[in-house]
């Protein structure tokens, strides 16, 4: 009936709740317990729908007799309630039992939407449970439907810039300022102005680590210094990502 975890303890609180409504117009001690899949023959069916942290339909049902005893018993009657009355009565205790257990944890997370309630030929033979008071038994409730845990929303991933975009054709051919990055360091202005020819600056940097390459002042890649055709090089040995790097060419 309930597959998702979590779902068949939320029928079983939900019936409780029922329970504690019925128990409320009887004026007397209702208990609840889960019964054996027998037959329940024709009876009443209220269908309900949960959101939100289960989903899917809900048919809560009550057997034909014990629907009839338990009005005639709340309204005082002798003979077979009308049809309305045992609409108004079946809507009134499971809405009461609907908003009762949404109210409590772990379930408050769930809500359910209440249909009319119709007679029906043939009631579920699973997921039965009984009402009784003072060990008698009033009313067999079968339940049946599927509720599942909705699954989880994923966040929608962030488009990477294109370089074939129509649009950014005009501006691919500008030429940016690349400039590359030894290293850095602070010097009071005594120290500037002691500068002088000869003068050694320690960058607090070893000669292994890699330097950085500059757009602006973004920094969009890591490398090595070579020698090329006796011109100082830069190998790339590692790139930011493409959307850092076109956010650089923007800056």
């Amino acid at each position: 009936m309930a597959e998702a975890p979590g779902a068949n303890a939320f029928v079983a609180a939900l019936v409780a709740d029922l329970a504690a409504a019925v128990e409320a117009v009887l004026g007397g001690a209702v208990t609840v317990a889960a019964a054996p899949a027998t037959e329940s023959g024709d009876g009443w069916r209220v269908p309900l729908t949960a959101s939100g942290d289960l989903q899917g339909p809900l048919h809560a049902g009550i057997d034909r007799a014990g629907c009839i005893a338990l009005v005639q018993r709340v309204m005082g009657l002798t003979e077979d309630p009308d049809p309305s009355v045992v609409v108004d009565f079946l809507r009134e205790m499971w809405a009461q039992a609907a908003s009762a257990v949404s109210l409590k944890a772990p379930f408050t997370g769930i809500a359910l939407a209440l249909g009319t309630p119709e007679a029906i030929p043939a009631l579920p033979t699973f997921g039965v449970y009984e009402l009784r008071s003072g060990g008698e038994l009033i009313a067999r409730v079968p339940m049946a439907g599927e509720l599942i845990a909705p699954a989880p929303r994923k966040a929608a991933p962030v488009p990477e810039p294109s370089t074939n975009h129509p649009k950014l054709d005009i501006v691919l051919d500008i030429d940016l300022p690349l400039v590359v990055r030894f290293g850095r360091t602070v010097m009071s202005v005594k120290g500037l102005s002691a500068l002088g020819p000869g003068s050694i600056v320690d960058m607090g940097r070893s000669p292994d680590e890699p330097v950085q390459v500059l757009v602006g002042e973004q920094v969009i890649a890591r490398g090595e210094v070579v020698i090329v055709g006796g011109n100082y090089g830069v190998r790339i040995i590692d790139l930011v990502s493409p959307a850092d790097r076109m956010r650089a060419m923007e800056a």
